[in-house]
């Protein structure tokens, strides 16, 4: 790998730690893209409209398949992740298929709008990562061109019980918990700040809510039919607030 494809910025923390030990293979983690991410590049990619050339952001890049796929489209990609491990596969990845169009950038996602300005800027459940929240939210009005755009697929706190529920059984009485230590779902109140800075518009691709319960309290079982539960309430658009997943579309 050319050491020199990756440039540093930022600083190291215990969250930096967590995920470079996950992106280093100490946790299994998928390197590929799974469904719902797919269709949230899709979902994204008719958002942005974006031409041969433009400059796209992807923020919480980890090994960088949402990256790729932005590559392969004809844009310029900026992929930036706080894990060195993760950037360092990209670059070497990036080698390996020949794609000239990513740059790799092993940093902090709170100082982006050092990196230039973008037409588009795409993250992956990054935004609940990050705080202090109204200070990314600057950042990012500043690493964003007039009347650029920006989209987000992230976790959702509109729902008190999943709330209370997260705070007081996940990694305690035998609940698993996943993700580091600091994370907390995307709460309302911080969507409001978006709205300080930009025209903001929510969508719920799906409903996932009562199939939370099957990894969580059910060793796996039962997804098929908690997940009916959900899509009967989608299809019925009945509680689709409270869906734990949302995607976050932002308009500078």
């Amino acid at each position: 790998m050319d050491q020199r494809s990756t440039t540093f910025i930022g600083s190291t923390s215990e969250t930096v730690a967590f995920w470079d030990r996950l992106y280093q293979g100490v946790t299994s983690y998928s390197r590929e893209l799974d469904e719902s991410v797919e269709r949230a590049l899709g979902s994204a990619q008719n958002f942005f409209q974006c031409k041969q050339g433009c400059k796209i952001l992807d923020i919480g890049c980890g090994r960088g398949a949402t990256s790729i796929f932005w590559a392969s489209t004809g844009a310029q990609v900026t992929a930036i992740d706080c894990s060195v491990s993760a950037i360092a596969e990209l670059s070497e990845r990036c080698e390996q298929m020949g794609i000239a169009n990513i740059r790799p950038v092993a940093g902090d996602a709170m100082t982006v709008d050092e990196l230039g300005q973008f037409d588009y800027v795409f993250g992956s459940m990054i935004l609940h990562h990050l705080e202090p929240f109204g200070e990314f939210v600057a950042v990012l009005r500043r690493a964003l061109k007039a009347n650029g755009r920006a989209f987000f697929y992230e976790n959702n706190a509109a729902s008190d019980l999943l709330v209370w529920l997260r705070n007081n059984l996940v990694g305690k009485l035998g609940v698993p918990k996943y993700g580091d230590k600091d994370e907390s779902p995307l709460a309302p109140q911080e969507i409001d700040l978006l709205r300080r800075s930009f025209s903001v518009s929510v969508r719920y691709p799906e409903m996932v809510f009562f199939r939370l319960a099957s990894p969580y309290l059910f060793r796996n079982h039962l997804q098929s039919g908690l997940k009916s539960i959900d899509s009967f309430l989608y299809k019925r658009n009945v509680g689709v607030h409270y869906s734990y997943r949302q995607y976050v579309l932002l308009e500078a």
